[in-house]
């Protein structure tokens, strides 16, 4: 891929300048450094945008820099060969209403740009990647920050945007928002009182069945002592209706045979009298009559019948029916009526002359009958101070019992407060787990990484760091600590320790090794700016030997030293030279 004209519509100080660029080498020469690198950023601008910063991302924001001063459109066009196919891509770089537009010529197809960029569309290499990859300067601040900072991210992480320690430094502090220790503890707490409320629920079962039997046993003991005290009345009124037809009888012996008789009926009573409502009098169940029900009255039978063969008699004479078959109809009609009437008295046993047995359900309602009119009409009074005892037991468990239901609301509380905790500690567990595999997913892909771009260098410095020190260093090292050691006749030198100039060599020495393994995967243009200013021939006749074997489809020199074109002449290097006014 490569760049095929350049129209500077109106970027920083050019206002609708051409430039027109070939595939290999161009070289573009002027004396004023602030028009290279207007045209250096504008090539960036039109790959990716005007989002981004420039060359030295971290420093300048390309709108600020480049936008118009006097308020003409802020735009630029450019035009991109890729194999058999031309691109023309329009630029509008306004703050708020910018856009770009890319139309494929041979297809005549407008092609959808996304996220500003070009990457994934035409091309496929990031912004971060072609500008400190593809894009070498002749100078750099701060080498340290590079050899530190970026080179340490290039090989960790493949781009220099990329720091894997403060990435690896932030997600640890975002581990520790989710200490489980004070969860966990919080926990323990609670699992350490619920043990306290184990057996709660035996607890009220066993309370509540013995409240039950308190109120039993009182219900039974107050029912034995009205049958013994309905006993004494019953035997009192005998004995005074005895002693009135016999005078002779004393107090004394009816006293004690109301006594005898009394014991008589409580040993009875105490061995059954569970299944006993009341000892009931014979006599009183003969004289029982239950209330009939409405449709057990024979007149109520009677008048059925008449009704129904009213209306059948009626419903016969309105329908258009011969006057036997009307005569006919109303004496089945009648004859069946009467037959049923019949069928029925029967069943209800008016005919029977026996007695009729009545059954147990009816047994059972006479009994209840008997009972409640017992007690309605002969109620007896007794001596309830017996039931005191049953009284106070029973208001000693119905204090337990309240006690033990605050204890199940309290279990209760706990349980969905831990709920809330376990919770909690299963959330920050899950967030846990994610970031360490985050962690480890970063550690194995920067060792990955760490191996693969220290074999690049390592492998492709010992030449191009020979050339460029023109013998001084022949060999540069990537150590276990990522970080860069020159071999000198002394052996191996940490680069901190070198003066600036060889700093200098050494850096565009690593600059071009990554750049030589990035050109031989992807083919996009590469700018060199001021990397061959202000060296001398021999140092300029070796960069230029290294340059040119670097697989590049186009590469765009920006210069000031005019001796570059001269030695490109000298060595029958092909080049399309621009000359800046």
């Amino acid at each position: 891929m490569y760049l095929n004209k350049l129209l500077l519509k109106s970027f920083g100080e050019f206002n609708n300048k051409e430039i027109v660029l070939k595939p290999g080498i161009n070289v573009i020469s002027g004396t004023k450094g602030t028009a290279r690198k207007n045209i250096k950023d504008f090539i960036i601008s039109m790959l990716y945008g005007l989002s981004g910063n420039a060359m030295n991302e971290k420093r300048t924001n390309f709108y600020e820099v480049y936008k118009p001063k006097e308020g003409n459109s802020f735009s630029g066009k450019a035009y991109i060969k890729d194999d058999d196919k031309t691109f023309f891509v329009e630029r509008s770089f306004a703050k708020k209403n910018g856009k770009a537009s890319v139309l494929e010529l041979n297809s005549g197809k407008e092609l959808k740009v996304k996220n500003d960029s070009l990457d994934g569309l035409i091309f496929d290499c990031s912004r971060d990647n072609y500008v400190n990859g593809y894009c070498v300067d002749d100078k750099y601040d701060d080498y340290s920050e590079y050899f530190n900072y970026d080179i340490k991210n290039m090989i960790m992480t493949g781009t220099s945007s990329i720091d894997v320690n403060k990435s690896i430094a932030y997600l640890k502090n975002k581990r520790r928002e989710y200490d489980t220790s004070v969860i966990e503890e919080n926990i323990e707490v609670i699992d350490s009182e619920l043990e306290d409320y184990e057996d709660v629920d035996s607890a009220l079962k066993d309370v509540r069945k013995k409240i039950s039997a308190i109120e039993e046993e009182l219900a039974i003991e107050t029912a034995r002592r009205k049958r013994e005290a309905r006993r004494l009345i019953q035997t009192k009124k005998s004995e005074d209706e005895n002693e009135d037809n016999d005078g002779t009888q004393s107090d004394k012996e009816v006293k004690e045979k109301a006594e005898e008789k009394t014991d008589d009926n409580s040993k009875k009573n105490a061995g059954n009298n569970t299944n006993e409502g009341v000892f009931l009098d014979p006599e009183l169940l003969m004289e029982y009559e239950p209330e009939k029900k409405l449709t057990d009255k024979l007149w109520f039978i009677i008048l059925t019948g008449i009704f129904v063969i009213a209306v059948i008699s009626a419903v016969v004479c309105i329908l258009p029916f011969d006057k036997a078959v009307r005569q006919i109809f109303i004496i089945c009609t009648f004859l069946f009526v009467l037959v049923t009437i019949i069928e029925g008295l029967y069943a209800k046993g008016v005919f029977e002359e026996e007695v009729r047995t009545p059954s147990e359900e009816e047994f059972r309602r006479i009994i209840y009958e008997l009972e409640r009119k017992t007690e309605t009409y002969e109620e007896v009074e007794i001596d309830m101070s017996f039931a005191k005892s049953y009284l106070d037991k029973r208001e000693e468990l119905t204090d337990k019992e309240r006690k033990i239901l605050a204890d199940i609301t309290k279990r209760d509380e706990l349980t969905e407060e831990r709920k809330a905790y376990a919770k909690k500690l299963d959330n920050a567990q899950k967030e846990i787990h994610a970031i360490n595999l985050a962690i480890n997913t970063i550690n194995d892909i920067s060792k990955d990484m760490s191996k693969s771009y220290s074999f690049i260098i390592n492998n492709n410095i010992s030449d191009i760091i020979s050339k460029f020190t023109n013998k001084k260093y022949n060999d540069l090292y990537i150590n276990e600590n990522n970080k860069p050691m020159v071999m000198s006749q002394n052996g191996y030198v940490e680069i901190e320790n070198l003066d600036n100039f060889d700093k200098h060599q050494v850096y565009l020495a690593i600059r071009y090794s990554f750049l030589k393994s990035l050109c031989d995967e992807k083919k996009m243009p590469v700018v060199l700016d001021g990397v061959f200013d202000g060296l001398d021939n021999d140092y300029l006749e070796n960069i230029i030997d290294v340059t040119k074997k670097i697989s590049s489809e186009q590469m765009i020199i920006f210069t000031s030293d005019y001796r570059l074109i001269n030695k490109l002449k000298e060595k029958d290097i092909n080049y399309n030279h621009i000359e800046l006014n």
